[in-house]
């Protein structure tokens, strides 16, 4: 008889007051967000109703602009829970950090600024019994007003809740927008062997204020997708075995 272990979902805690988020168990679904629901933010600087992710301010994570995003490990989740809700035009909001643009095609945007050093998101997967993780996304230049940054966007990974990120390699665009115009857009798509099996697994999506008047990026058509890890043959093999040897004895 196989043993049934009982693994719980783990409860990442982030450090505003009373915000809390559950991670994603990926054994049961792939995880999906595309902003397409307005009603998920309809308060600043609260995520209440978004599952798995949770947007943060970054602030003091650089000392300067431009700071090359790639160079920015430290946790973030002592800098401020950040999001403005319920914003319309990239052009003229102002407000650096994270922000949810209700448009045609809504998305989360960020932003830096000399207060928002290293706007960016968290995603929180339980990736227990899985393999072959691999998350993916889509980054949009939402301006096309006169602004011009050179706006960098990353993903990176930890394991655990506590500690410094990891660079993905790879997972770079150093400059994400075109100015005086939106688009183009970029996808970033990553898979690592680390993550298979993790039940404390976080990405960080990530920009950093640039020189000049920054521009937001959406961070749109976030997914993570996995297999599952199959059951090691032996155990097949020997579940096998005792049922003969069962099977045997009842007929003795």
């Amino acid at each position: 008889m196989k043993k049934l272990i009982l693994i719980a979902a783990p409860l990442c805690l982030a450090t505003a007051a009373s915000a809390t988020t559950i991670a994603h168990d990926l054994s049961a679904s792939d995880f999906t967000q595309d902003w397409s629901n307005n009603s998920l933010i309809t308060l600043d600087d609260n995520w209440s109703g978004v599952a798995s992710i949770m947007g943060y301010r970054g602030d003091g994570l650089a000392t300067a602009a431009a700071t090359d995003a790639r160079t920015i490990l430290a946790d973030g989740s002592s800098t401020p829970l950040d999001v403005n809700a319920n914003q319309t035009n990239p052009n003229s909001f102002t407000s650096g950090g994270v922000t949810e643009f209700q448009l045609t095609d809504s998305t989360i945007a960020l932003a830096g600024s000399s207060t928002a050093r290293a706007p960016h998101l968290v995603l929180y997967m339980n990736a227990t019994g899985r393999k072959n993780v691999q998350i993916s996304f889509d980054i949009r230049d939402l301006e096309s007003g006169t602004d011009n940054a050179i706006q960098q966007v990353t993903l990176q990974y930890r394991i655990g809740n506590f500690g410094n990120f990891t660079q993905i390699a790879g997972a770079y665009v150093a400059d994400a927008t075109l100015g005086s115009q939106s688009g183009p857009n970029y996808n970033i798509t990553s898979s690592l062997t680390q993550w298979d099996n993790i039940a404390d697994l976080q990405f960080r999506i990530m920009t950093v204020d640039a020189q000049g008047a920054d521009e937001w990026v959406g961070i749109d058509n976030i997914s993570v997708t996995s297999e599952a890890i199959p059951e090691p043959a032996t155990m097949t093999i020997l579940a096998g075995a005792a049922a003969m040897a069962a099977l045997r004895r009842r007929k003795k």
